[in-house]
């Protein structure tokens, strides 16, 4: 690992015997690099480093010291691959041995369930393992009966990786996973000796990609039905640390493998050493998978590599020291450990329980694996998790029930009474503690509630330090004892949380309980009203009055909020009403929607993103002297400040410069200045441009700070001739003057259109256009695909590009601020802007280190990345064509360059 924390994509191995070092690659012009070997057996670690270089023999003696143990390793070099790396994650390559007390099937419960199941394998399901391959013709996998060289339970294979050999295992790992989920061999079977597999490559010996792992994916979608695949494995990982729930490219295909059906098991990822903290890497955090993380050699805890979040791990299962299968010939084994291992154990679980119960969903299956989980305190993180069991999973499948955990001995009081009645008032910000002291006990207490105030309910134990109760529950009653809304999870591990509206005045009742009704201990019941106060009414009448030429603030606090005010107009006036916030940085409103309506309510003009970017404008001139309303609101679901604005034009006449794209337009020659005045607020003034394509223009907007004209505050966009914004700049000249550059995708007219940034400014100003390069598309790729060779890009503008063939990659150089947030819209068929099917979109520092990357967040298959850039220097995008099934290995597109 290299002083800035990076890891190599590929993985190391190590051979235990001689202390050698082998199967990693340094790539060509790449040199010497620190290296930090860490051994771990499942219980402790230890680490030292040393240098690899392009020459060496690869023999370390400093590596003797960890024979008798397990080892991962990792790396930092510059690497160029690009499309994200994942990596298996495997961490060992283990000769551990194990007692008979800590064998995965009685750590589980497994064998318990095969006696209650006999009949229970896994027969009829298929699982599929995206993986480095199998090997097709093992022993585990079935016999093969018709001497085609592919076992028998061995379905379907499909290779993504591409390295030629078809789904043939190109390392040990992917062997060695999907015999842990199905291997039918008596010594060393899978958890559902009777399940298929379909093998899909996506990884080999060095790692892949998200262009791979989203076509295997596909495949799987495209093939659920004919191979009745009923999970998907994918022990495999990005090397990062999420403590939330996070979105990637693949996770469109994930969302709809759960709509089919189809449960997808990610390992949680093997770097808890490296960042110390709760979290699981990338694809494990994504919302509609199930993260899998391991338990340690004795299966009674964390493995002190395994990663792990309480909130977004499913449960643990065994996965450190795990013998299954190897690729080589006859039965081959071998003995690996890491999160890897642990996901295909749970996997192959989730065939039983597809057999055993065909009808069982997806969210069935996640609900009755945290139920029937076994829990254990983990000392590294002081959270709780929870730890596979089979047989009481099964009994839930089934339509069972889970029996009560005996007591001993009940105790004879209780604290505060199970039901509605004589309880205890809580009272918004005092703290009220209890005691379940039995299994099964409920404390029900009571709270006066006003209609339009929210509270929020936190039960509160062990987790926080505030009673010794692990698995608080909380519901909410109505007077009848009916439940309104309850919660379990929602607060700190596994702490209650909620938040609760009443739609009426009067007593509602909290009952706090466990989840288990084996489960006692203490708690604290909090109740905090969280009642946000409106700035403005919603309501015409009594209302904030607007005034020409002056600024009004406001506050959308909660979803669906509107402000009014009112705003007094004369007949003959042309009013510009404008509504900003985060595109204009005076609020954090991203999307305004303004309305515009009479004393009645009836609406007279409404306006989403008529303004800068996403804000609003309305431009209204009245046929009669009255009051009018103006209401400030959001489109869908936003919140945030914003500020109105209001500007009129006194009755004066606009000049006779169109303010619309139009044909027959004035024409800007570039090189030649063009002059024109913003006579009333809100007035725009619309040019044309002819641009060839591939030419990239600068246009400059000035007014008083060049002293070429009275507007202080220009405002330039480029627009097509439907109107669609394709460029846009407010202060990017001199000053509060606008200056944006922008390269045509394709010859013909494009629409400069001159404004102020607020609709109370009026002013002369001048427009100035040059060319700064020629169109480049007949020149065939002159784009470098390194950040040595990138070509410099202006932020704020928009610009053209070319896939030219197959693998190849364009590189562009942005200068970045500190604490800026940034956007890269790449696009391409989908919105016209070219002829790219499935562009993609990296990012990277000047270390050449990915920072972000993206695939299909934009329009369609386009890609849009967003980031807050560290720290000032040169970013670099490399824009290149996803080679999935339904993509084009060349093509044209545009990038915009957007800055917050």
């Amino acid at each position: 690992m290299s002083s800035t924390g990076e890891e190599l994509p590929e993985y190391l191995n190590f051979n235990e015997r001689s202390g050698q070092i082998y199967g990693y690659t340094l790539k060509d012009g790449i040199g010497d690099n620190n290296i930090l070997v860490l051994a771990d057996d499942g219980i402790s670690q230890t680490s030292s480093n040393f240098v690899l270089s392009a020459s060496d023999s690869n023999m370390k003696a400093d590596a003797d010291e960890y024979t008798e143990k397990s080892l991962i390793a990792s790396m930092s070099v510059n690497s160029s691959s690009v499309g994200g790396n994942f990596v298996p994650t495997i961490t060992t390559k283990s000769n551990l041995t194990f007692g008979v007390a800590a064998t995965a099937s009685a750590a589980t419960n497994l064998e318990a369930f095969k006696t209650a199941n006999p009949t229970i394998d896994g027969s009829g399901t298929t699982i599929a393992v995206l993986d480095t391959g199998i090997d097709l013709d093992h022993p585990f996998f079935g016999a093969d009966t018709n001497g085609d060289g592919v076992s028998d339970n061995i379905v379907a294979s499909a290779d993504f990786h591409g390295d030629g050999n078809g789904a043939q295992d190109s390392d040990t790992h992917g062997t060695h996973v999907a015999g842990i989920a199905m291997s039918s061999d008596a010594t060393f079977p899978g958890t559902a000796p009777g399940a298929n597999v379909a093998a899909i490559q996506v990884l080999g010996a060095n790692g892949g990609s998200f262009s791979s792992i989203e076509a295997g994916l596909q495949w799987v979608l495209d093939n659920r039905a004919t191979y009745n695949i009923t999970s998907v494995n994918m022990s495999l990982g990005a090397s990062d640390n999420s403590s939330s729930t996070q979105l990637s490219s693949l996770s469109d295909e994930i969302a709809a493998l759960k709509s089919q059906g189809v449960i997808t098991f990610v390992a949680a990822g093997n770097s808890f050493a490296s960042f110390n903290a709760e979290g699981v890497g990338t694809p494990a955090s994504d919302p509609n998978a199930l993260a899998i993380s391991a338990l340690d050699s004795v299966n009674e805890g964390a493995a002190s590599y395994s990663q792990r979040d309480t909130t977004i791990t499913q449960v643990f299962a065994p996965g450190t020291g795990i013998t299954n299968a190897a690729p080589g010939v006859g039965a081959t084994t071998q003995t690996l450990s890491g999160t890897s291992m642990a996901t295909p154990y749970v996997a192959g679980v989730s065939s039983l329980m597809s057999q055993l119960n065909p009808n069982l969903s997806v969210d069935d299956f996640e609900t009755f694996l945290q139920q029937s989980a076994s829990t254990f305190s983990d000392p590294a993180t002081g959270g709780n998790y929870r730890v596979l069991d089979v047989n009481a999973l099964g009994l839930l499948a089934a339509g069972g029930t889970l029996p009560d955990a005996p007591t001993l001995q009940q105790p004879s009081t209780d604290d505060h009474p199970d039901s509605i009645g004589s309880n205890t008032a809580v009272a918004p910000g005092v703290s009220v503690i209890g005691n379940l002291e039995r299994g099964g006990d409920k404390d029900v207490y009571k709270v006066s509630g006003t209609a339009g105030s929210t509270y929020l309910i936190d039960l509160r134990g062990e987790p926080s330090a505030l009673g010794t109760l692990t698995d608080p529950i909380v519901t909410i009653l109505d007077s009848n004892g009916s439940q309104i809304a309850q919660n379990d999870d929602g607060g700190t591990g596994f702490e209650s949380s909620l938040t609760f509206a009443p739609s009426t005045s009067g007593d509602f009742f909290i009952e706090a309980g466990a989840f288990s009704s084996g489960l006692t201990g203490t708690y604290q019941l909090d109740v905090t009203d969280v009642t946000i106060q409106d700035d403005h009414s919603g309501n015409i009448g009594g209302n904030t009055a607007l005034s020409v030429g002056t600024n009004q603030s406001g506050n959308l606090e909660i979803a669906s909020d509107t402000d009014i005010f009112s705003l007094d107009v004369q007949a003959g006036v042309t009013y510009t009403i404008d509504q900003k916030g985060f595109w204009s940085s005076v609020g954090n409103l991203r999307d305004p929607l303004l309305t515009l309506k009479d004393s009645t309510g009836t609406i007279l003009g409404q306006n989403d993103d008529g303004g800068f970017r996403l804000e609003s404008q309305i431009i209204y001139t009245p046929t009669t002297t009255e009051t009018l309303y103006v209401e400030a609101g959001a489109f869908d679901t936003h919140t945030g400040t914003y500020e109105i604005s209001v500007g009129a034009s006194g009755g004066s006449a606009d000049n006779d410069i169109a303010n619309a794209p139009s044909l027959g337009l004035t024409s800007i020659t570039p090189g030649i200045s063009q002059t024109g005045n913003i006579e009333i607020g809100g007035d725009k003034d619309v040019f044309s441009l002819s641009v060839t394509s591939g030419a990239t223009y600068q246009i400059d907007m000035k007014g008083s700070t060049s002293n070429v004209g009275t507007l202080t505050d220009p405002l330039l966009r480029v627009l097509d001739i439907n109107g669609e914004v394709l460029g846009q700049n407010d202060d990017g000249g001199r000053g509060f003057e606008s200056l944006l550059s922008y390269t045509a995708p394709s010859t013909g007219e494009i629409y400069i259109e001159a404004g102020a940034f607020s609709s109370a400014l009026t002013g002369s100003y001048q427009l100035d256009v040059k060319q700064t390069s020629i169109a480049t598309s007949s020149l065939g790729d002159i784009v470098g695909d390194t950040i040595n060779g990138a070509s410099l890009a202006n932020l704020n503008t928009i610009f053209a590009g070319n896939i030219d063939f197959l693998g190849d990659r364009d590189m562009f150089r942005f200068s970045l601020e500190a604490d800026t947030t940034y956007r890269f819209d790449v696009r391409g068929s989908h919105s016209n802007h070219g002829t790219l099917w499935d562009p993609q979109a990296f990012l990277y520092n000047e270390n050449n280190t990915l920072v972000a990357q993206d695939d299909d967040s934009g329009t369609g298959f386009e890609a849009s990345v967003s980031y807050t850039a560290p720290s000032t220097g040169d970013y670099y995008l490399n824009v290149m064509a996803n080679i999935g099934e339904l993509s084009q290995t060349s093509g044209s597109y545009s990038v915009e360059s957007i800055f917050f």
